[in-house]
Order: structure tokens, then sequence, then C-alpha cells
């Protein structure tokens, strides 16, 4: 069995990837693949996480405006109710707690999810109209 001498060295130069190179850079370019698909699905569950966090927190600050915006004091307890604000539902509890000023109270408005802990408190000061005056 002779060969031709020029055979062997002519068919290692010409162009072309091997099989294992060709599955190795397959491999390479899944992995990488993965990993995108896992960072685009860690981003959406923090987008979300950030998102419920933010809508608590205009629902919290509207109930400290509606009752920092009323002319009397509020009564010292607290009081819970559940809510829709923007297409979700929302357990908000309002807590208004007297302070050493009979003029003052401090107002905390929690909410959060039903059923689960609150993702944000917001806190206000209520002073009476002409307390100090």
């Amino acid at each position: 069995m002779m060969r031709k001498a020029g055979s062997m060295s002519r068919a290692r130069t010409e162009g072309g990837f091997s099989l294992v190179e060709t599955l190795v850079a397959l491999a390479v370019f899944a992995t990488a693949g993965v990993a995108l698909v896992q960072l685009q699905a860690q981003s959406l569950n923090t987008f979300s996480r950030v998102e419920a966090r933010a809508l608590a927190d205009i629902a919290a600050q509207n109930q400290l405006t509606r009752i920092l915006a009323t002319q009397t004091p509020p009564p010292a307890g607290v009081s819970q109710e559940d809510i829709r604000f923007a297409g979700r539902d929302w357990r908000m509890t309002t807590a208004i707690i007297a302070t050493p000023d009979a003029q003052t109270s401090r107002v905390s408005v929690a909410v959060g999810p039903p059923d689960a802990t609150p993702l944000t408190t917001a806190h206000a000061f209520f002073v009476a109209p002409g307390a100090g005056s």
C-alpha cells in the first residue's frame, strides 16, 4: 500500500474544522446561552420585586396624604383594610399612635400583598390644624 507523498500533507492543509473542534464550540455557545437565559430570568424576577415594592410605596404614600389632608386629627388605633391598587390586591395597615404632644399623632402605613409581610412602611406626623398658633 503506497501513498503519494503529497496526499497526506495536502489533506491536513485544506481549510475546515474537525468534529471535536465543532463540538467544543457548540458546548461553549450552549453554556453561554444557558447563562444568558438564567440572567434574563433573574432580571425579570428582580424587576417584579422592585415593581411590587414601588407600587406598595405609592399606595402607602397615598394613604398618608389622605390622612394628612383631613382637618380633624385621626383617632389613635390600628386599622386594616384590603384594597385594590394598580390591578393588584394589597393589605394596608394604618396605625395612628398618640405622642406626648396632644396635638400631634404619628401615622404609620404598611402595605403588602394579602397574607404576607408588608413590602413597605411609610411614616408621617399629623399636627392638628391651628396647633402652635
